[in-house]
């Protein structure tokens, strides 16, 4: 006998609903609570033809949950002696089983892409930082009810709503700039990994057709005879080659490959291969260690061609919950990865990719995946290689690793230094590595020793440079933690932003290119008394023409070849104290003192936002970006000022320093680098830094256009103050040296270098019309408070 139908209550959440609550969906029928995404109106649950249109890449839409789980709740609901009849109708298009009401805010259908976006970047207006009111939102073509306490935020084709005074989940408009970069570095990265996979794979696929026509041929391409022995010559006479032959044989063989891949690589479209890259295993997975809100993942997920997978993992269960908010706020409930934690049967015989059991797969299941966890020990799970063997782990540790990331994306509060490790070890062959640092006070040196700490380098306290070293200590740090694993980083762009780092790096499996790494290290000796710097190598293995002779005593001639003989790097002899002050070094360091960006993935940017600015602010190649960047305008002034600094050369002098240890007025700045070029050597500004002065001539050169400058103009003399008047300080047993003093010892030397402060007519000629050193877009523009929403909960059980 049936029992009598009991009442079946479907909860949404409410503001004021435990993060666990926000997502079941069945009481009072017997049912086991599942996380599982949410129930769909017939609004919300047609979302599956339009979130199959959230980027042209020919990715189609997964299945929609909602077939399969009418089913689940029909069987549950008989089960338990529930009418069927009352749960009304679930087919899709016809639902009326949930109201479409999160959190109190109406889900709205999720936007086509032929629509406009509210404040969608460059070409679609919108205010500075993302942040939108209600006024503009009620004016947008999707209608959002907004609750009081809440604003709207827009970013690129993502929005959501977000409480103005708690500040549960960190989000601070500062870093729109920052997710704008990142999307447009993580789309040309797709396009690079595609290229070089295709790359890889003609290259061993056209070397064996080579060596197999060479073979049935008998032509030269296809001995194998590579240790000189007796090989067939052209007449058919026996003969043996030499070593010379046997290189020069070799090196046509390559050439030839070469030639036969580039053809072939000319007529392929690898944009148009990377778009539909999403939707097969050539697709990238990117994890985002610290999502908040997942704003920067889901306009990854919108807004790059070529993604196969996302995790977007947060320790908070508060910020977990607002990104599932998002994602079925933006019409992506559908790209959702259910779990698989489930005694259902159908549930355990679903294909485990298209399940969260990456446990037992070499492949990560394709779409979004929100998880609460721990990031280091996500990424400590995720270091199987994809070209390991199952019988080189054993059963446990086989079972327990999940594939290698190909995009790592670190943005902590504070110092990314605590995720490195994991971050290394989980990072694919070539992947990219995007860390965020805003521990500024540490890299900068107003605390050396937390610095020394966290990244095994001092910074230098109150120096002019104090934002390019921040830099260096990063990456520094960076590649002592790949060199551990015999890997190499390759830094793509690294540059600072407001009061924050954000470098992007590739890391690669280079055993050898370890080996190389101390001649990328450097230590830095900074003058106590002025600004004069040296920079010397860890170490290095310089071919010597003068240490290496000829059999006949003769000195051989010098071929440029690299010995690998290392040797350990010198202090600056020629200066056993400062040269200008006679005062001793503070040693810095070491940092990183190979280049800071590759030029070619820079100048490849700016043609697109470049191009993009002429197309309403999308890429017409059909590259990235393929939506308009809010802060397109910033990035492009931003990355052509990358692109003019001087790559080899680091740090730099701040001009108007340099004129105040002279008590000198500051030296107009086209004036003076117009006196390093005629002088014969090269100058560039700084990217974050407009007084920068970025050269590679000696320190003594530098001072001698102070000193040439001051003889046509000269500085007025400085009034001391009444303790250096009397000639001692207290605690000192000698007068200190006045900053009067040091003007006149740098002063006082002689000028040894032809000054010419004449412009030439080309100088500046090529320059750029770019948006430099923008200025901040707001007032209190600047960092933000962590998230409250642990501390919230902690003191809501307590109370």
């Amino acid at each position: 006998m049936r029992r009598a139908a009991a009442p079946l209550k479907l909860i949404t959440s409410s503001p004021s609903s435990s993060p666990s609550s926000s997502s079941s969906f069945l009481r009072g029928s017997g049912c086991r609570r599942r996380q599982l995404p949410y129930l769909f109106s017939s609004s919300l649950s047609s979302s599956s033809s339009s979130s199959s249109s959230r980027r042209d890449q020919g990715r189609q839409p997964s299945p929609s949950p909602l077939a399969s789980f009418r089913d689940r709740l029909r069987r549950t609901a008989d089960s338990n002696g529930i009418d069927p009849s009352i749960l009304g109708d679930l087919h899709t298009g016809g639902g009326t089983m949930m109201s479409t009401t999160h959190h109190g805010v109406d889900v709205p259908p999720p936007p086509r892409r032929d629509e406009t976006m509210v404040g969608g970047g460059g070409g679609g207006g919108g205010s500075a930082g993302g942040v939108v009111d209600e006024n503009i939102a009620a004016s947008s073509s999707v209608s959002i009810d907004v609750p009081d306490g809440h604003e709207l935020i827009t970013e690129g084709q993502i929005t959501m709503l977000y409480p103005k005074v708690e500040n549960s989940v960190f989000y601070n408009p500062v870093q729109v700039q920052n997710r704008d970069l990142s999307v447009l570095m993580l789309g040309m990265y797709a396009e690079r990994r595609m290229e070089r996979s295709w790359t890889t794979r003609k290259r061993k696929e056209i070397r064996r057709r080579m060596m197999r026509e060479g073979e049935e041929g008998g032509g030269e391409d296809g001995k194998k005879n590579d240790g000189g022995g007796e090989v067939g010559d052209a007449t058919g006479s026996g003969t043996k080659e030499t070593k010379d032959e046997r290189r020069a044989r070799h090196a046509k063989f390559e050439r030839d490959l070469e030639a036969l891949v580039a053809s072939e690589k000319s007529s392929i479209d690898f944009v148009q291969i990377t778009r539909g890259s999403s939707n097969t295993l050539d697709g990238m997975s990117i994890f985002e260690a610290l999502a908040a809100s997942g704003l920067r993942s889901l306009r990854y997920w919108k807004e790059v061609p070529g993604i196969r997978s996302i995790v977007v993992n947060d320790i908070d269960p508060v910020a977990v919950d607002m990104a599932k908010e998002n994602v079925i706020r933006n019409g992506l409930a559908d790209d959702l990865v259910v779990g698989c934690d489930d005694d259902d049967d159908d549930m355990k015989e679903k294909d485990s990719i298209s399940m969260n059991c990456s446990h037992n797969t070499r492949v990560r299941p394709r779409g979004i995946r929100l998880q609460v966890g721990d990031a280091t020990h996500e990424m400590y799970v995720s270091r199987l290689p994809p070209k390991l063997q199952s019988n080189q782990y054993n059963h446990t540790q086989f079972h327990h690793q999940t594939p290698q990331f190909d995009v790592i994306d670190l943005d902590p509060y504070g110092s990314a230094a605590p995720f490195v490790d994991a971050a290394m070890q989980s990072i694919a062959d070539g992947g990219l590595l995007a860390v965020t640092c805003t521990d500024m006070a540490a890299l900068g040196g107003s605390h050396p020793e937390t610095c020394y700490g966290r990244y095994g380098a001092m910074p230098i306290q109150r120096a002019g440079y104090l934002q390019e070293l921040a830099l260096r200590i990063l990456l520094y740090h960076l590649s002592v933690v790949a060199g551990r694993y015999g890997r190499t980083i390759r830094p793509v762009l690294s540059v600072g932003m407001a009061f924050y780092c954000r470098v992007f790096v590739e890391v690669y499996d280079d055993k050898a290119g370890v080996n190389n790494l101390a001649l990328s290290h450097g230590h830095l000796f900074q003058s106590i008394r002025c600004s004069s710097f040296h920079v010397t190598p860890v170490a290095t293995n310089d071919y010597v023409s003068a240490q290496r002779r000829g059999n006949d005593g003769t000195e051989a001639k010098d071929d440029g070849k690299k010995s690998n003989v290392y040797r350990n790097g010198r202090g600056p002899c020629d200066e056993q104290v400062c040269g200008e002050t006679g005062g001793p070094y503070k040693v810095g360091g070491p940092m990183w003192i190979g280049p800071l960006h590759d030029v070619d993935v820079v100048n490849d940017a700016i043609e697109r936002l470049e191009a993009a600015r002429a197309n309403g602010g999308i890429n017409p190649s059909g590259g990235s970006p393929v939506h308009p960047l809010h802060t397109s305008t910033t990035l492009h002034g931003l990355l052509v000022s990358v692109s003019e600094e001087l790559q080899d050369v680091p740090l730099y002098h701040l001009l108007p320093s340099l004129c105040s240890s002279v008590n000198s007025a500051t030296i107009p700045m086209t004036v003076f680098k117009a006196a390093l070029v005629n002088a014969g050597y090269r100058v560039s500004a700084y990217h974050k830094e407009p007084q920068a002065v970025k050269t590679d001539a000696p320190n003594h050169v530098v001072w001698d256009v102070v000193r040439a400058w001051c003889k046509e103009h000269p500085p007025h003399k400085r009034k001391e103050s009444k303790k250096h008047r009397e000639g001692e300080e207290q605690g000192t047993s000698a007068p200190p040296e006045t900053n009067a003093d040091i003007a006149t010892k740098i002063l006082s030397s002689d000028i040894r270098t032809e000054i010419n402060f004449t412009i030439p007519e080309e100088f500046g000629a090529e320059r750029k019309k770019a948006k430099r050193w923008a200025l901040n877009p707001s007032a209190n523009w600047g960092p933000k408070k962590a998230a409250s929403g642990r501390n919230k909960r902690k003191q809501d059980s307590l109370s």
